[in-house]
């Protein structure tokens, strides 16, 4: 029975495991958080969900500390998973809803990009732990994949694949489509080039509009896409979800296919953010030899790579320079000093760590202040 190693059991941690339990497919899943107990009382709740469907998954909680990358390392060698996926990140986007609406709104107003540290640091050091063992195995990053694994792939340690962003609004777009159409949404297909921005711009304050994407629209193997508005497609299709973390399901749902599809070489056209270090989110195919970007006669991929550079600049990343440094758009920067104290025009990887507990501590001061 092959492994697959799923580090971090929060939200879309623990909704993946609860899927994972009930399907058909079968391999044994490690289960790791820095909270052993926790893990393991998921990984039960998980089990005994599953008996009810008559399915006995193997599921194994271990301690796993992501800052101490030579332990993570000599686990992934022992255990030798086909497959190893990061659910984990320092400081959880939706948590700046604790402040006041206004205080959250300007500092929403710099996008989530504004926060990259917090979400690259626990990925990159996976990434590394992954590269120092020797396994080859499959590498999904759940972590705002559109911007960390570009960065990931400046430094030789970009994941396979991605989750969510352009996974969660692509069907969300179909949805809509079916409901205006009147027909089954089987009969629709939709190709799709968008950005983590397209996702959070008609959920979140102070997103800013008209990031450009890549759109096409069939029905019945038809070209239809000139007879719908692909920017009111694009909106109310994300509006379909319930304002706050229902979604999460839906990002478990997106892992779990993904990581079905590569193991069990299904060779699955879908959709996913970060293919072996993109920018943003494409059509993939994914089979037993990893991710490639299905690109229609309608674009090329270059042009796809261009429209998500653009569209990550609106989700406060300017740039990602060769070295993997990150340049913060002027906004972002501006919206985290001064909302949060936090004064960051760029920063090398190296250096995410330190500047997420700084981002931490001072957004802990923040709460505190408004408590």
């Amino acid at each position: 029975m092959e492994k697959v190693l799923v580090v971090g059991t929060g939200d879309v941690g623990s909704h993946l495991l609860e899927f994972m339990a009930r399907q058909d497919y079968r391999y044994e899943v490690i289960v790791g958080d820095i909270d052993e107990e926790k893990a393991r009382l998921l990984c039960n709740n998980a089990e005994i969900g599953a008996a009810f469907h008559g399915k006995h998954p193997v599921f194994r909680p271990v301690k796993i500390d992501l800052l101490d990358i030579e332990g993570t390392s000599a686990l992934i060698a022992k255990e030798k998973p086909s497959a190893v996926i990061n659910m984990t990140v320092m400081h959880t986007w939706h948590l700046i809803r604790k402040l006041p609406q206004d205080v959250y709104a300007k500092i929403s107003s710099g996008a989530l990009g504004a926060w990259l540290p917090c979400q690259l640091t626990l990925a990159m050091k996976l990434a590394q732990a992954l590269k120092d063992s020797g396994v080859k195995a499959y590498y999904i990053n759940t972590s705002l994949s559109c911007l960390t694994n570009p960065v990931l792939g400046k430094l030789g340690l970009a994941p396979t694949i991605g989750i969510g962003n352009v996974d969660l609004v692509e069907p969300g777009v179909r949805t809509w489509i079916a409901q205006q159409a009147g027909i089954a949404r089987s009969r629709i297909e939709l190709i799709m080039v968008c950005h983590h921005q397209h996702w959070v711009f008609p959920r979140e304050a102070g997103y800013l509009p008209n990031a450009p994407y890549l759109m096409k629209i069939m029905i019945d193997k038809k070209d239809v896409t000139s007879e719908w508005d692909t920017d009111k497609a694009m909106y109310e299709g994300v509006k379909l979800y319930p304002a706050g973390l229902s979604f999460t399901t839906v990002s478990a749902s997106s892992t779990l296919k993904n990581l079905n599809a590569l193991i069990f070489d299904e060779n699955l056209l879908t959709h996913s953010p970060g293919p072996n270090g993109l920018p943003g989110g494409y059509p993939v195919i994914l089979n037993a030899q990893g991710a490639k970007v299905f690109s229609p006669k309608e674009w090329t991929l270059e042009e796809a790579i261009e429209v998500n550079k653009k569209a990550g600049q609106m989700d406060g990343i300017e740039e990602i320079k060769d070295d993997g440094t990150v340049v913060f758009a002027d906004y972002t920067y501006e919206a985290m000093k001064d909302n949060l104290g936090f004064e960051c025009k760029s920063f090398h990887p190296d250096d995410s760590e330190k500047l997420a507990r700084e981002q931490i501590a001072l957004f802990k001061e923040l709460v505190e202040k408004y408590s």
